[in-house]
């Protein structure tokens, strides 16, 4: 093995390791859990019954009204803390009620890129909150019936602005969540109220906890381990996030540019006999496209990076992503048009490989329109204008181009309807006679046999008469017709002339050549040697090379070839009166 493949093996490895790494596939993760220094106290902050998500694990949360909503949440939440006391606050089954607590807020207003980490955060500092402020008992939270009776589309807490208000479209319409303000102003609502002492035996600092500790993947001893000065909060992150971010970010691009340089090598060493269909190509944006996505599932689950920190990190990344996705769709295209249009059965520039060129052509730009259409709802942007937009903008482009458009759509229908091929002969309805070299997609090229390229646009070319001389079949039917003196033996003639016509390497075996006695002319009896030429430029070479072999082949049989000839006399006037003289019984 070369040590270039050696180092792509070895990079996709490191890629393959990295993906189920950060995926959560290693032994003891759970064990690594970190236990809050509130292990083993009792749990005694269930204020409301619980939704019974063990016995109905699949059960959807009540969210009919204010009452429950808010039920739903603290319910969850509570499960969440006994969770934690168990696992710790990152575990599977805390984050699990953590997860559907969430359910009770509106994030029809957050951009998709931050749905997930706005979701979690959004609970655990709704959660600080209600630790530390007075609540209302569940008795005085409107329930549906009071929320018909009175006409209330919403609710607030007493004394916050944190409301609860039904959705009036979209998939959670009917529902009650806190409001899609509320959640926006939650980090205010937080930086509040966070001088406020926590009310007993509740959920101490779960918000900190949860967006200063690392994954799974990361052991909690070594942070815990680490000086103090490693976790103090700096612009929204502990300095040893900030240093985490750093050095993956750093370590991505270093696997990047390795691979770069290897795809770089490779095609300065390339063999130019190596065949076309060369995959190695998709290494590099494959990569990258990988790397990307790792990073930010890294950044986000494991190093918890949280804030615009986040944003701009997920926001950088996954363009990062969509434009190697990009290039690689585009480098996939020309390995494909490659691959297939060398192929020995296609001619290089045959119809069938235009064709094929096209289709891929046109297949490579669909897929690039569903990446940025994917990428634009991604990223939350509203693509309907653009296109509309475009729609105008391509009908005057259509008014002011419609030849060239005449003559693009001409070329898809000879592609389709295939008149005539490359390499056929062909005759226009001008009367140019010649050998079709190019079907393009403007224009469509013959030469003649005078070595004159004529070039036709498509939009004209497909309404005229066009004869095509190689279809249906590639053969030219060639006439030569012979005249002998009468009296000679028409059985040796018509030897003579099948014997040439089988001979001659020009005429196609199939349809076998044949003679036919055609007429007594007037000084000749006439024959015609029917054969068929190979292919149609070869149509002037037969002629001559049977005419000559004709001509020398019946002279040496004493074949007399006659032709029409007449004689003419001519008579004095004295002479024909002395010939009238001379007559008999004429006078003297």
């Amino acid at each position: 093995m070369r040590p270039e493949h050696l180092k792509i093996s070895a990079v996709f490895l490191l890629l393959f390791f990295m993906f189920f790494w950060n995926m959560g596939f290693s032994l003891g993760a759970e064990e690594a859990q970190y236990s809050p220094r509130e292990a083993g106290t009792r749990l005694k902050t269930v204020r409301y019954t619980p939704v019974e998500v063990d016995r109905y694990p699949l059960a959807g949360l009540n969210l009919e009204s204010p009452r429950e909503t808010a039920r739903a949440f603290w319910s969850n939440m509570n499960r969440a803390f006994a969770a934690s006391l168990e696992s710790g606050a990152r575990s599977r089954k805390a984050q699990a009620f953590v997860k559907r607590a969430s359910k009770c807020l509106n994030l029809s207003k957050v951009p998709p890129t931050m749905k997930e980490a706005v979701r979690i955060e959004s609970t655990f500092l709704l959660m600080e909150i209600f630790n530390r402020i007075d609540l209302p008992t569940y008795n005085s939270i409107p329930d549906k019936k009071m929320m018909q009776q009175e006409g209330w589309t919403k609710w607030t807490v007493p004394h916050t602005g944190i409301t609860i208000s039904k959705v009036l479209e979209g998939p959670h319409k009917g529902e009650y969540l806190f409001s899609s303000r509320t959640v926006d102003k939650l980090d205010e609502y937080y930086e509040r109220s966070k001088h406020l002492p926590y009310k007993p035996d509740t959920w101490k600092r779960p918000y900190e906890k949860y967006i200063y500790s690392p994954g799974t993947l990361i052991p909690h001893q070594w942070i815990e381990s680490l000086p103090k000065w490693a976790k103090t909060p700096y612009l929204e992150q502990t300095l040893w996030q900030w240093i985490g971010l750093a050095l993956v970010l750093l370590s991505a691009s270093l696997i990047v540019w390795i691979i770069y340089r290897l795809e770089y090598r490779r095609k300065a060493f390339a063999n130019k006999s190596e065949t076309r269909w060369r995959f190695g190509k998709l290494l590099f944006p494959a990569s990258g496209m990988a790397l990307a996505w790792i990073v930010e599932e890294f950044i986000d689950f494991q190093l918890n990076i949280t804030g615009m920190t986040l944003l701009i990190s997920k926001v950088g990344l996954r363009l990062i992503f969509f434009i190697f996705a990009g290039v690689a769709i585009v480098i996939l295209g020309n390995i494909l048009v490659n691959g297939i249009t060398s192929s020995e059965r296609l001619q290089k520039r045959s119809i069938d490989n235009n064709l094929v060129r096209l289709s891929l052509r046109v297949l490579t730009l669909v897929m690039l329109f569903a990446l940025f259409w994917y990428a634009a709802n991604y990223f939350g942007l509203s693509v309907t204008a653009v296109f509309a937009s475009a729609g105008i903008a391509g009908l005057a482009i259509a008014m002011a181009a419609r030849e060239t458009l005449a003559n693009f759509f001409g070329g898809i229908s000879i592609l389709l309807d295939r008149p005539f091929t490359t390499g056929n002969y062909i005759i226009l309805d001008s009367g140019e006679r010649g050998e079709v070299v190019d079907i393009g997609l403007r224009s469509t090229r013959i030469l003649t046999r005078d070595e004159i390229l004529i070039c036709i646009p498509n939009s004209v070319i497909t309404n005229v008469k066009i004869v095509n001389e190689s279809a249906p079949a590639p053969r030219f039917r060639i006439r030569i017709k012979i005249g002998v003196a009468y009296g000679t033996d028409v059985e040796q003639v018509e030897e003579i002339l099948m014997e040439l016509a089988q001979k001659n390497e020009l005429v196609a075996n199939n349809p076998a050549p044949r003679v036919r006695f055609r007429a007594f002319g007037d000084s000749s009896l006439d024959f015609e040697l029917l054969c068929w030429a190979r292919r149609p430029e070869e149509k002037g070479r037969l002629i001559h090379s049977l005419n000559k072999e004709i001509y020398n082949a019946l002279n040496e049989a004493g074949i007399c070839i006659p032709f029409p000839q007449r004689d003419v006399h001519l008579i004095k006037p004295s002479d024909e009166g002395e010939n009238q003289k001379g007559k008999p019984g004429t006078n003297g």
